[in-house]
């Protein structure tokens, strides 16, 4: 396996990642309604920007998701779903990069919402 390098490897893991939340029975409900044509590059560029240091990103993640009222067993699942994702397609630096600062997002979206 390859590790995360480019943005088109930044926009496999979210569109992977997304076939995964959108029939997982706990949290497919906070995502069905979003349009994902534009939500899912916008996600690609915030873990391209975190990732690679690609620039562009704009916006607010902390806000977004506030909008949605995850509580705690949901970000849990969130962030198993993303770490499998990670681990199915990728390893390596930026893989593991990619599992730690999604671990210090979910546990401070947790302790803001």
């Amino acid at each position: 396996m390859k590790d995360i390098e480019t943005y088109d490897d930044c926009l496999f893991l979210i569109e992977k990642f997304y076939e995964q939340l959108l029939v997982d029975e706990r949290i497919s409900h906070f995502f069905t309604t979003l349009p994902l044509v534009e939500h899912i590059p916008k996600v690609a560029d915030f873990w391209a920007f975190i990732l690679i240091d690609k620039p562009g990103y704009t916006g607010n993640m902390m806000q977004a998701h506030a909008k949605l009222h995850l509580k705690g067993k949901d970000f849990d699942q969130w962030l198993k779903l993303f770490h499998e994702t990670i681990d199915k397609y990728f390893s390596g630096d930026k893989a593991k990069l990619a599992k730690e600062r999604s671990t210090l997002i979910a546990w401070t979206m947790r302790a803001k919402i």
